[in-house]
């Protein structure tokens, strides 16, 4: 779950970002601060893993929202504004650092840079764990889709991407799979330079014009093995 904190002085308008993010898959607001005293009490409690801050801030406001963001070591902030005309909303004692992402975005961009910025924190405690990860990451329109890293029976490179195939459905995430190997090398083996293959699912080879591929359970797909592996593979039926 990625947890938003906004903070915006027009309540009524920070109301309505919350309502449009609360219908965002695993995206939680923990609260809607109209000042910037509230959003560091908030901060203190919650710990958010992204700020949202309303743009243009009032003076007696900037004080404060001046330490958030100092404090801010971890978590992206966004700096949200209905318009870009007329004004440049952001206070110039804020200063872009290698401690934070801070971006500018509008109205237009808001739900795209919150997800971006979720893909961040995600990133981040990806490279904090030393265990692997038990959930993958999809991104979209509709939010975040957590996908088990138990219930993926087959990896496949598709150009820069990698499609995921489950059981009952496949989804496209943004990890390489090479990092995916590395990652899980306990939990999956690879067929070809392009798949890896649920070791707990692989059924048995099967061979078709001079072409082995491997039989998964759950899966009609079959991918190829490349020959380099399929003398590997055979050692390793027995054993499973």
């Amino acid at each position: 779950m990625i947890k938003v904190l906004i903070v915006d002085e027009e309540l009524l308008a920070g109301v309505r970002i919350e309502r449009l993010l609360a219908a965002t898959k695993n995206i939680e607001v923990i609260g809607v601060a109209v000042n910037g005293s509230d959003a560091q009490a908030i901060s203190d409690k919650q710990n958010p893993d992204i700020l949202l801050l309303k743009c243009p801030i009032s003076p007696s406001n900037e004080p404060y929202v001046l330490e958030l963001v100092r404090r801010a070591d971890f978590y992206p902030v966004l700096m949200f504004c209905p318009s870009f005309d007329g004004f440049n909303p952001m206070p110039a004692a804020i200063k872009r650092t290698a401690s934070f992402k801070m971006k500018l975005v509008n109205s237009d961009d808001l739900l795209t840079a919150v997800l971006s910025a979720s893909k961040l924190i995600h990133k981040r405690r990806k490279e904090k764990s030393v265990e692997p990860r038990t959930h993958l990451y999809v991104y979209s329109y509709l939010g975040i889709d957590k996908i088990p890293v138990d219930k993926i029976l087959l990896l496949q490179a598709d150009q820069k991407y990698v499609r995921v195939y489950m059981s009952d459905s496949v989804v496209t995430v943004n990890d390489s799979l090479k990092s995916l190997e590395k990652e899980f090398k306990q939990l999956f083996v690879r067929v070809h330079r392009n798949a890896l293959v649920a070791i707990s699912a692989i059924q048995g080879l099967d061979r078709s014009d001079d072409q082995v591929s491997v039989k998964i359970t759950g899966l009609s797909t079959e991918p190829r093995v490349s020959r380099r592996r399929a003398s590997y593979l055979r050692q390793l039926l027995p054993l499973l």
